[in-house]
């Protein structure tokens, strides 16, 4: 059984094509169940270039994926998605927001470090400003701090720090461990995300090495293509698949009203 829970849409314009463009090519491809997870509204328009507001979450994103979960519900299981971020001092927003909705699940990433979007090509240049040892210490204690608030049921894109090929110059596997033991602690599942594969890392999401600490954890998995078109869907799942098989017990994690089962992946 395959899924794909992170897929984005015109909303958070940076993407290509409606929802259903999405829903009709996961249907095209054999997936059993698509998450319709865009980037979620923050408060005070924050960020707001790359994501819906709070208007079109309700008038147009809402709407939309209930009235194509009954639309397609002979076809494919369309579950009702967010990626949620996790930035420092809006917490108890996002966690209101979150409670005002009946979501599948939500995906927690971490797409700041400060005012830094330090995966936004515009802003590239700023790893040569910075030791990049302590660029991924501040990435990983944000991504625990992002588990401990248990706003989340998904960590997504886990070493996204990585995206544009810069890598640490020590051994950061303490750090990892310490890291996905909180993880594990917060009851949380990691996604293998494998758009990686087409960015200038050209590696998923996470590399083998975190896939091999997550699984001495035994932290559950699930799959995400985090596809800005609709043709990214399901895309390069061949090797997440292996990646599930020999990493997570060949099960992977489906979300039903937050609450998580599994499945086997073939």
């Amino acid at each position: 059984m395959l899924v794909d829970y992170h897929t984005h849409n015109y909303l958070c314009k940076h993407a290509d094509g409606t929802i259903e463009d999405y829903i009709q090519h996961a249907v095209a491809i054999g997936l059993h169940e698509i998450g319709i997870s865009d980037h979620s509204p923050m408060p005070d328009h924050w960020d707001g270039e790359v994501r819906m507001n709070e208007e079109q979450f309700w008038n147009e994103y809402k709407p939309a994926v209930f009235a194509l979960q009954e639309k397609y519900k002979d076809n494919i299981k369309v579950k009702f998605g967010l990626e949620g971020d996790f930035f420092p001092g809006t917490e108890q927003w996002v966690k209101e927001f979150l409670s005002k909705n009946e979501f599948d699940y939500v995906l927690g990433s971490v797409h700041y470090l400060g005012e830094w979007g330090f995966d936004n090509p515009i802003f590239v240049h700023r790893y040569e400003e910075q030791d990049i040892d302590s660029v991924y210490e501040l990435y990983y204690e944000h991504i625990k701090k992002s588990a401990q608030c248990r706003l989340f049921d998904i960590i997504s894109h886990c070493d996204l720090v990585k995206k544009f090929g810069h890598r640490p110059t020590k051994n950061m596997e303490e750090l990892l461990r310490e890291t996905f033991k909180v993880v594990k602690d917060s009851n949380m599942a990691v996604e293998i995300n494998t758009s990686g594969l087409r960015k200038p890392i050209k590696e998923q999401y996470p590399s083998e090495k975190i896939l091999a600490i997550l699984s001495e954890l035994k932290i559950p998995l699930t799959l995400g293509s985090d596809a800005h078109t609709p043709e990214d869907v399901g895309r390069d799942f061949g090797l997440a698949k292996e990646f599930i098989e020999k990493y997570g017990n060949g099960r992977i994690s489906l979300f039903t009203k937050r609450q998580r089962s599994e499945v086997k992946v073939s």
